[in-house]
Parts: structure tokens; sequence; C-alpha cells
């Protein structure tokens, strides 16, 4: 063989040794030899009412630092490393899991919460939130969200046309 053919047969040997040995991760990493990408947390942002000087609600100042992620017009209480462990919560006579995520609205509107699991398939979540009479038109908001599954969730909190969204996982 010529000098050439070698340097060209040296080439293809190591290019196809390089993709056996990425096929091999990747297909280790899923029954089905394709690669699996798990959803990445969110992990809260540092922002509160209080940093973005929210509209004072019937609570004082301290309290309006208890939220942690934000965008300026909803905030949400979130577990620091995104995962909320399903030891800590109730489960409900459905097997949901019955998890309470503190909400802080900076204006009054139409509040809802709906999310979808990410990693497997799974009924939608179901939230129940508490009237203004509780706490007035904006502000902080009582409410419980009941998550059929653990894994991982997308969550999106509504404010009229406004959205928060964030992923959390359930951990068993």
């Amino acid at each position: 063989m010529t000098s050439h053919r070698l340097v060209v047969v040296a080439a293809v040997l190591l290019i196809a040794a390089t993709g056996c040995a990425a096929d091999r991760s990747a297909s280790s990493a899923s029954s089905k030899g394709n690669p699996v990408t798990m959803p990445t947390v969110t992990v809260p942002n540092g922002s509160s009412p209080a940093k973005a000087n929210a509209p004072h609600a019937p609570m004082n100042d301290a309290s309006r630092d208890g939220w942690n992620h934000g965008n300026g017009d909803l905030w949400v209480n979130l577990p620091p490393e995104g995962r909320i462990h399903l030891a800590d919560v109730s489960v409900e006579k459905d097997g949901s899991y019955r998890v309470k995520l503190p909400w802080w609205r900076a204006r009054p509107g139409r509040f809802w919460i709906d999310g979808r699991r990410l990693d497997a398939p799974a009924p939608p979540l179901r939230f129940e939130a508490g009237t203004d009479a509780q706490y007035g038109a904006f502000g902080p908001v009582a409410n419980i969200i009941f998550f059929p599954t653990d894994g991982f969730w997308e969550v999106t909190g509504h404010l009229d046309d406004k959205t928060l969204t964030f992923v959390v996982q359930l951990v068993k």
C-alpha cells in the first residue's frame, strides 16, 4: 500500500471508531438507541416582588421577599434546586400529589395555572386557587397544584395575557 492509501485507511478507521464510541454512549442512555435528553429544571432567577418594587398588597415588605422567581408580572417560590421531593407532600385519594407553590400577582386580573409532563405521557395537572377575598385583587394568591405523577413538569401561571413558565422535577 502506498503511504497515501495508508493515511486514508487510517482516517476511515479513526472516523469509524469515533462514531462507534459515540453510538455506544448514546445507546447506553436509551433502551432504543436514541440519546435521552432530560428536561432542564428551572433554577430560581432571584426576582421577587420586593426587588421589582411590585405594588404593596395587604402584606408587609418582609413577605414580599419570600418569592424567588418571576418576571415583573408574576412570581413564584420555587425549590432552590428545581426539584420537589414527593416524600414531603400529601397524596390525594386519586394518587395525585398535592403541592403548594406560592404565587404573587403584580396587578389585578384573572389568574390560573396549567401544565404538562415533559418526559412521559400523563394527564394534565389540576389547580385550585383562593379567591381575591383572601388576600386582595393582587399580591399573593393561595393555591394548590395537583400533579398526577412524578417526573418533569412544565408549569405556567397566567395573569390575563401575561405568563410565567418554569420546569420542576417531582422526585419520589
